[in-house]
């Protein structure tokens, strides 16, 4: 019931004194405006971003350029994922892990003389070499590799080379 009595004022004296209808209305009126004014400069600033350092004076063109723009990189990139995946292919087949261990393969003889060596490729698979050294003779072995494991058994000292070659996640 307030509410409808304070209401009832307030038209009353608005009624009596149309003054402050207009005075209301042009109010809103000048508020509306600056709410549009600054918008309009928000749209007016964003448009002069876009368009800075363009030649041309049509957006449709400026647009068009832009999509051609788009679509020969989408193209030039589609090119260059293909050329990397085929040179990622083909480094899987060369030389890409190492692994060495030196080791005394005789109790009468010191210095670490004899080794493992392993050389694969980004698959796991290549050989291991092994070279055991001793005060009469020394002796090399080659052994295939694929996939980090081999057919023929493999000393402690050859399957820790083989280990530290293998390229796992580098």
């Amino acid at each position: 019931m307030e509410v409808l009595s304070s209401l009832h004022r307030v038209t009353s004296v608005l009624v009596k004194n149309p003054m402050h209808i207009l005075t209301i209305l042009f109010t809103a009126a000048t508020v509306l405006f600056l709410i549009i004014n600054i918008q309009i400069s928000r749209v007016l600033r964003t448009y002069r971003k876009l368009l800075h350092g363009v030649r041309g004076e049509n957006i449709e063109e400026i647009l068009h350029e832009y999509v051609e723009r788009m679509s020969t990189m989408e193209r030039r990139l589609q090119s260059l994922e293909a050329f990397i995946e085929d040179v990622h292919s083909a480094s899987q087949q060369h030389l890409q892990g190492v692994g060495v261990v030196r080791f005394n393969a005789f109790e009468d003889t010191g210095g670490n003389q004899s080794f493992a060596l392993a050389l694969l490729n980004g698959k796991g698979d290549g050989v291991v070499l092994s070279s055991l050294y001793g005060r009469e003779e020394s002796r090399v072995y080659a052994k295939p590799v694929t996939g980090g494991l081999s057919e023929y058994a493999l000393s402690e000292e050859e399957r820790t080379a083989v280990k530290q070659g293998l390229i796992i996640d580098r």
